[in-house]
């Protein structure tokens, strides 16, 4: 009886966290803005629930079909996982660093042209009138070779960076940085990079 009670319980918040995934659909479409699911508990609750009952345990498996969080996880996963290699160490072909003025940029270049900007403030800058403080970014985007140098782009609207070989250094130059931004911490211009591959 307890189990029975228990198996219950377990389909029933599985299906009201599966009801709540799939509602975030509606929930973004009309608000304009993203409303994230839950993956895996509505599942595991509904799956745990099913597998109590003799007349459902061998459709189980169907509690991961109908929570919407973790079937888009699922169907993710291999381009989660295509995302993770390609920016894996075994396919970076250039690295750069700049560390200055409490401020440190690691460029990373891979093979399918893909690349990886991560800058850190040590202390952390203000990054908008609201007072936030900006302790790290990322950005990513395409790269080609110009020449002698490197051309990033990609990483933000138009912005392009260029990196080139100058008196034994590299130094970078930005294109199209709006220069009315009153906060400049994501300012890629006039960085004196060290090439470490």
């Amino acid at each position: 009886m307890m189990i029975t009670i228990l198996t219950g319980l377990s389909i029933a918040l599985g299906g009201y966290i599966a009801i709540m995934n799939w509602y975030t659909i509606y929930a973004s479409y009309t608000s304009e803005k993203n409303v994230s699911s839950v993956p895996f508990f509505g599942a595991f609750f509904l799956v745990l629930g099913l597998l109590g009952f003799p007349l459902t345990s061998r459709y189980a498996w169907a509690g991961i079909l109908v929570d919407y969080g973790t079937l888009v996880l699922l169907l993710a996963l291999p381009m989660l996982a295509w995302d993770s290699w390609t920016t894996s160490r075994f396919n970076l072909l250039y690295r750069f660093l700049a560390d200055a003025d409490g401020r440190r940029d690691d460029i990373r270049m891979f093979k399918r042209n893909k690349f990886t900007i991560k800058t850190d403030y040590d202390p952390p800058i203000p990054g908008d009138e609201h007072g936030a403080l900006v302790l790290s970014q990322g950005r990513v985007g395409k790269w080609l070779t110009a020449g002698d140098s490197f051309c990033l782009e990609g990483y933000e609207e138009d912005r392009i960076l260029r990196i080139r070989k100058n008196d034994g250094e590299f130094i970078t130059e930005e294109e199209n940085y709006p220069d009315n931004n009153e906060f400049q911490h994501d300012r890629m211009g006039g960085l004196i990079l060290k090439q470490l591959k």
